[in-house]
């Protein structure tokens, strides 16, 4: 197979379809596929060379990646499990750290029924099972590489004139004070505000969040309450005070925003791991409205990411599931037509 051919179609697939829209899932996938064919056209070129030195090299290296590969398998369930143990203790009980154990510890089973099967059982069957599992863990892990490739890809500096900055609401203190992580996203807007201002543009913020059930004020008002308090004037914060999840953000944000200005140029502010999903939202919601990322802690990133990561899942579930299905009939058709 000639990697390197494929490896030159996905990486021009990659830069058309990033060039016409950054927000695309797609542009992760091909650019991981072009740096996957590019890798396995280089250790063809290397297994092609005929001095002994190099042909030592490349069984080394291919005994190494046989023995890192389980090994940092094992210890990637191992901190799933670890992190998410330390969340519970730190901020509470939540769905998705018992989501993000549960993976670890299944990870890990199916390294002990591996090794099961190894040395005790000798079972077909369950050769075939732990097949089908290993395919689907390898489909989801580059899957997620690709969705932090497609996230970083979608990262560029504005360096045009906007006549609107979103900030997409999230958590408030008990005491109706904006979260460290609105703190962030409120403070790039206003960096960014600055910054338009300097170029000679007039922006105006769009605080966007309704109130929960917990919470004593609506996100947008502590939102206006910060930015005034930054030394924002009243007049350029729109508040829409409607919304409780990020398709109502950008939604009703955009309504707001069209009836400030019929045509015009908005990015919206969020979280560096939350940019690239809200971007695909505002994609369905036609709108050209591009993100810019507020830093996020190091102790939560990881937790965020794997939550974004399943939350686009969901959102292509059926494009995942078909996936699932057409690749698990591929390999049990290569298992029947080799055996």
């Amino acid at each position: 197979m000639n990697f390197s051919y494929w490896g030159s179609i996905c990486l021009a697939v990659f830069v058309t379809l990033w060039l016409t829209d950054r927000r695309r899932f797609l542009n992760g996938y091909f650019f991981t596929a072009s740096v996957i064919c590019f890798f396995f056209a280089g250790w063809q070129w290397l297994e092609a060379t005929q001095a002994p030195w190099m042909q030592v090299l490349l069984m080394i290296s291919s005994l190494a990646f046989t023995i890192i590969i389980p090994i940092a398998l094992a210890l990637f369930a191992l901190a799933c499990i670890i992190y998410s143990r330390r969340l519970i203790q730190e901020v509470g009980v939540h769905p998705g750290y018992r989501l993000l154990e549960m993976v670890g510890f299944l990870i890990l089973a199916m390294f002990f029924l591996t090794l099961l099967n190894l040395f005790m059982f000798h079972s077909s069957l369950l050769w075939v099972l732990l097949g089908i599992f290993y395919l689907w863990t390898a489909y989801f892990m580059i899957g997620f590489i690709s969705y932090a490739v497609a996230s970083v890809l979608d990262e560029l500096p504005v360096r045009y004139a906007v006549d609107f900055i979103v900030i997409l609401g999230a958590g408030l203190l008990p005491d109706g004070t904006v979260s460290k992580i609105l703190q962030k996203r409120l403070d790039k807007g206003i960096a960014i505000y600055r910054k338009q201002l300097k170029r000679g543009g007039h922006p105006q913020f769009v605080v966007s969040g309704g109130q929960g059930t917990d919470e004593i004020i609506s996100e947008s008002q502590a939102m206006r309450d910060y930015l005034i308090e930054a030394g924002i004037s009243n007049s350029k914060i729109i508040q829409e005070d409607r919304s409780t999840s990020t398709y109502e953000n950008l939604r009703f944000s955009q309504i707001l925003m069209t009836k400030e200005k019929v045509f015009h140029r908005a990015v919206f502010v969020t979280n560096s791991f939350h940019v690239f999903r809200a971007g695909l939202i505002a994609k369905q919601l036609n709108s050209t409205m591009t993100g810019i990322s507020a830093p996020t802690t190091m102790h939560y990133l990881p937790f965020a990411a794997f939550r974004e990561y399943l939350a686009l899942i969901v959102m292509f579930k059926w494009i995942n599931v078909l996936a699932l299905i057409m690749t698990t009939l591929c390999y049990l058709t290569y298992l029947l037509i080799t055996h």
